[in-house]
């Protein structure tokens, strides 16, 4: 996949982070570390995605992911 995209991407993120700061700093100290590991997590899976020449979806793995906390179908 082109990696053109990265740095506009990365910038979009860190301005999202920066503009986010001040109400992210006034959350709960729980809700500062969930919200810290979403950014580097979505990081993770966009940089995941666009170097990698598989087929396989990350939206794949985080449905399992999610499944796992589901209750059972009645």
């Amino acid at each position: 996949m082109n990696k053109v995209y990265l740095l506009p991407l990365l910038l979009a993120m860190l301005f999202m982070y920066l503009v986010d700061r001040k109400s992210i700093s006034n959350a709960p100290a729980v809700n500062r570390w969930i919200s810290r590991t979403l950014y580097v997590v979505s990081i993770g899976i966009w940089i995941y995605g666009t170097s990698t020449k598989s087929a396989i979806y990350v939206a794949t793995w985080v449905a399992r992911f999610i499944d796992m906390w589901l209750p059972p179908v009645l």
